[in-house]
C-alpha cells in the first residue's frame, strides 16, 4: 500500500497479526480485564492453555530438548504450545509484530518426519521455536523495526540475518517477531504500528526497550529464548523489567549482518546482538552453540573466537574476585536496586569470596560523550524514516522532532568526542588492571556487579538515565544480567527525609520511584567483565546464582 496513509497501513498490520492466531486461540474481548483491574497477567493467561501445553511451555528448555530428540514430545506439540501461549501473550501484553505460527508448524513436521525417516537430528537445537526482535530480517517476513515507513518490505534468502541462518542450521524453528520502538533507540516499547508492549508482571509499568517485546514474550514464557540488539542496554534493560538472564556480547563475537539498522554516527562496534531467555543454564547453552560461530566470514566484524571451556576451568581452579559499584557518583539507584546489590554482596561474602568496592573512572560524563556521538550526525536518517510515511514521533521523540534542529556536528568537533571516548576506555582499563593491587589473589577483578538501571521499576516515558547500561556498550565490554527478586513497598520505603540528591537527574530518578505502583514487579542487576570475556561472565553468574542458593534470605 505505497499510497496508503499511515494509519491504514498500520491497522492492516495489526490485522495481518491477529489474523494469524486461529480462532480456537482468540481470547473474547470481553474476557481480557484492563491493566488497573489486573496489572500481572503472567498466571492470568495459563487459563487458556492446555494441561500438555502448560507442562511443554513449563518444562526447562534443556529438558525440553531432550524430550523431542527422544522421540517423547514431537517437534510439531512443542512448536504449537509455544506458538498458542505467544498468541496469548500478543493478546494481553501486545508483544508481536510478526506471526508465522502456520509456517513454523510446518516446518517442526518435517523435522518430524525427517527424524522418523533418518533417525537423526538436524542439529541440537531440533524443534525448538525461537523468537527475535523486529530488527532481524527472516526470509518472507516484513522488518519494520518500528517504523510505518518500512511495511511491505519482504526479507529473501539473501537478505536473512546470520544469526536467523545460524539458529536454522541447529534445528532451531523461527515463530514469530517481536516489538521495538519507533527509531529503534528508545527505552520503552512504543511505536505507531502496533502502540506499547506491556509488563506482564504489571501491566501499568514499562517492559523496557528497545527489545521490549521480547521482555514481555519470554516472561509470558511464550519463547524459550529470543535474539535482541544492544547499543545502551537495550535488551539487559528489557530482562531486568521482566526478571530475564540476558547475555550482551562484545563486537565480533555474534554477527550483525542482516539486522536491520539506520545510518548513524555511532562506530559499529558499539551496536551488537544479545540474547535473552527466562533459564540462565539454556542461556548458556546457546551460548556455547553460537559464540564464534563458524563459517559466518561474511560478517565484517566477524571474531574467529570459538566458545573457550579453558576459561571456564581456569576460574574452578580459584576463588574468582567480584567487584560491586553501588553508586555511579551522579544518579542514586532507587532503594530496591541497593537492597538487591547488598544482597548478592552478602552472598558471595558469605559464601567465601572477595567483593571489593569499584570505584572507576566517573560513567556519567563520559556516556554523555556517548550519546553525543550516536547524534553526531543530527540523528537524520532517523528523522527521515519517520517522515517517509507522514507518521508522527511517539510521545518520548516529540520534543526532538519537532523541537531539535537536525544540526551535524562539524567533523573536528566529531573527532574529538571520538578521542575522548578512547582515552576514556584506555583509563577504564588502567583502572580494571590495578584492582589487582587490591585483591587477595593479586589478580584483578573478575567480574563487576552493577545496577542496569538507577531505576527499579518505571512507568511508560519516565527513563531518562543510561549511566549504569550504556557504559558497557561504550566500553565494548560483556555483561550477563540475572533477576533477584521482587520489589517490595515495604522493605523498599521511598525515604524522602534521607535523600540528597547529587544532579538533577539523581532528583527525578528519586522522584520518579513509587514503592506501590512498583510493588510485586522483579528487580535484577548485570555483572559486567572486559572484552570478549562472555564464558567468564557467564560462569561468574553461575557463581552467584549457586552463592543465592545457600543464603536464599538475605533479600527478603
Amino acid at each position: 500500500m505505497p499510497n496508503a496513509s499511515w494509519e491504514s497501513r498500520a491497522a492492516a498490520k495489526r490485522a495481518n497479526i491477529l489474523s494469524a492466531i486461529p480462532p480456537e486461540w482468540r481470547i473474547p474481548m470481553h474476557q481480557i480485564p484492563s491493566a488497573e483491574a489486573c496489572p500481572r497477567v503472567t498466571e492470568f493467561a495459563r487459563q487458556y492453555l492446555s494441561e500438555e501445553e502448560l507442562v511443554i511451555t513449563e518444562t526447562p528448555p534443556m529438558d525440553t530438548l531432550v524430550h523431542i530428540h527422544a522421540g517423547i514430545w514431537s517437534a510439531e506439540a512443542v512448536v504449537r504450545a509455544y506458538c498458542h501461549r505467544a498468541a496469548i501473550a500478543h493478546q494481553l501484553v501486545n508483544c508481536l509484530t510478526d506471526a508465522f505460527f502456520d509456517v513454523a508448524i510446518s516446518t517442526a513436521m518435517q523435522l518430524d518426519q525427517y527424524h522418523r525417516d533418518t533417525g537423526t537430528l538436524k542439529g541440537p537445537l531440533h524443534g525448538l521455536p525461537v523468537s527475535f526482535m523486529d530488527r532481524f530480517r527472516i526470509t518472507g517476513r516484513e522488518t519494520a523495526a518500528g517504523y510505518v515507513a518500512w511495511l511491505g518490505r519482504i526479507e529473501s534468502d539473501a537478505t536473512e540475518s546470520l544469526i536467523v541462518r545460524h539458529m536454522r542450521s541447529l534445528g532451531a524453528i523461527p515463530f514469530c517477531k517481536t516489538a521495538t520502538p519507533q527509531s529503534m533507540m528508545l527505552a520503552e516499547t512504543t511505536n505507531n504500528i502496533h502502540g506499547s508492549t506491556h509488563n506482564p508482571h504489571n501491566r501499568l509499568l514499562s517492559s523496557g526497550g528497545a527489545a521490549g517485546g521480547e521482555g514481555a514474550l519470554l516472561a509470558m514464557r511464550g519463547s524459550p529464548v529470543g535474539w535482541g540488539t544492544e547499543f545502551a542496554g537495550s535488551t539487559r534493560i528489557p530482562a531486568v523489567f521482566n526478571g530475564l538472564y540476558s547475555l550482551k556480547v562484545s563486537c565480533g563475537r555474534l554477527p550483525m549482518r542482516g539486522v536491520a539498522n539506520v545510518r548513524t554516527s555511532l562506530p559499529s562496534h558499539n551496536s551488537t546482538i544479545a540474547m535473552i531467555s527466562s533459564d540462565f543454564a539454556f542461556l548458556q547453552h546457546i551460548a556455547k552453540l553460537s559464540l564464534g560461530i563458524s563459517n559466518r566470514e561474511e560478517d565484517p566484524a566477524w571474531l574467529d573466537m570459538p566458545w573457550r571451556q579453558s576459561k571456564i576451568r581456569e576460574l574452578s581452579m580459584r576463588r574468582p574476585v567480584y567487584a560491586a559499584l553501588e553508586f555511579d557518583g551522579h544518579v542514586q539507584p532507587q532503594p530496591p536496586v541497593r537492597r538487591a546489590l547488598r544482597s548478592i554482596i552478602q552472598h558471595l561474602r558469605g559464601a567465601g569470596y572477595q567483593v571489593i568496592d569499584w570505584n572507576p573512572p566517573a560513567h556519567a560524563l563520559a556516556v554523555e560523550t556517548y550519546f553525543k556521538i550516536i547524534g553526531a550526525d543530527g540523528a537524520q536518517s532517523t528523522r527521515d524514516q519517520i517522515k517517509a510515511s507522514g507518521e508522527p514521533p511517539v510521545p518520548r521523540l516529540k520534543d526532538w522532532y519537532y523541537n531539535q534542529a537536525p544540526q551535524p556536528l562539524p567533523l573536528p568537533d566529531y573527532l574529538a568526542l571520538l578521542g575522548s571516548q578512547e582515552a576514556y576506555r584506555a583509563e577504564y582499563q588502567t583502572y580494571w588492571k590495578s584492582t589487582a593491587n587490591l585483591t587477595v589473589s593479586k589478580l584483578p577483578v573478575d567480574g563487576v556487579i552493577l545496577p542496569v538501571c538507577a531505576n527499579a521499576a518505571c512507568f511508560e516515558n519516565t527513563l531518562s538515565y543510561f549511566g549504569y547500561s550504556a557504559i558497557v556498550n561504550l566500553l565494548d565490554f560483556t555483561a550477563v544480567t540475572f533477576p533477584v527478586g521482587l520489589i517490595d513497598k515495604d522493605m523498599d520505603p521511598k525515604l524522602d527525609s534521607l535523600f540528597a540528591p547529587v544532579s538533577k537527574e539523581d532528583e527525578a530518578t528519586h522522584q520518579s520511584y513509587d514503592p506501590k505502583a512498583f510493588h510485586g514487579a522483579p528487580v535484577g542487576l548485570q555483572l559486567m567483565c572486559r572484552r570478549t570475556e562472555e564464558e567468564t561472565a557467564l560462569k561468574l553468574v553461575e557463581m552467584i546464582l549457586q552463592a543465592q542458593a545457600q543464603t536464599p534470605t538475605f533479600f527478603g
